[in-house]
């Protein structure tokens, strides 16, 4: 069995993935190692995180996990290549990645902010993006088309989820008076007085 390093929460604001989040980079230092570069709607900030680390911290913090995020996606879409993940689901924040999330050269775009796929030829794709710029990325427009496919299919399926939830709600409200008894290890309902 693998063992698993300890992890240490380390959040600031530079590494915050938000609305305003249009892609996140692998991007490699003078040294070889691998970082991130976040481009928001409004510039970019280098990171020194890998993206699939980043991407970690941003769901640890907001109480999840990557391994929750792509578990969570497979059992709502199935057992897939290349999950999108829901980094804020109330926020609308997905992510979709540019090929397998543990490979090292995986880009990963948010899909609020896709607006247009062009292809340039077989194998790789120009992503216009909201803010008007854009990456050319490998794979071919059918595959990215896809993978964004898939990424709306699961934001629709959460958000029908969340729907269906919430209706069951609307039940009347009911007091409960829970009492443990001396003696006793399970709580007992007792009547309203």
């Amino acid at each position: 069995m693998r063992k698993r390093k300890n992890f240490k929460l380390e959040m600031n604001m530079e590494k915050e993935i938000g609305q305003d989040t249009v892609l996140i980079l692998p991007d490699y230092d003078e040294n070889g190692c691998l970082n991130s570069v976040i481009y928001h709607t409004d510039g970019m900030i280098k990171v020194e995180s890998k993206p699939f680390d980043l991407i970690d911290t941003n769901l640890r913090f907001r109480g999840s996990s990557m391994r929750g995020a792509v578990e969570g996606s497979a059992a709502i879409l199935g057992k897939l290549n290349k999950n999108p993940i829901i980094i804020d689901r109330d926020k609308g924040i997905i992510l979709l990645p540019s090929k397998s999330a543990l490979l090292d050269g995986c880009v990963w775009l948010s899909l609020q902010h896709i607006m247009e796929c062009i292809s340039i030829d077989g194998c790789t794709t120009k992503v216009n993006l909201s803010n008007g710029s854009s990456i050319i990325l490998d794979g071919s427009k059918k595959s990215i088309q896809r993978r964004m496919e898939k990424a709306y299919e699961l934001q629709f399926k959460m958000e029908a989820q969340k729907r269906f939830f919430e209706s069951a709600r609307t039940l009347p409200e009911t007091t409960y008076h829970l009492v443990k008894q001396a003696g006793h290890v399970n709580y007992e309902h007792k009547a309203a007085e």
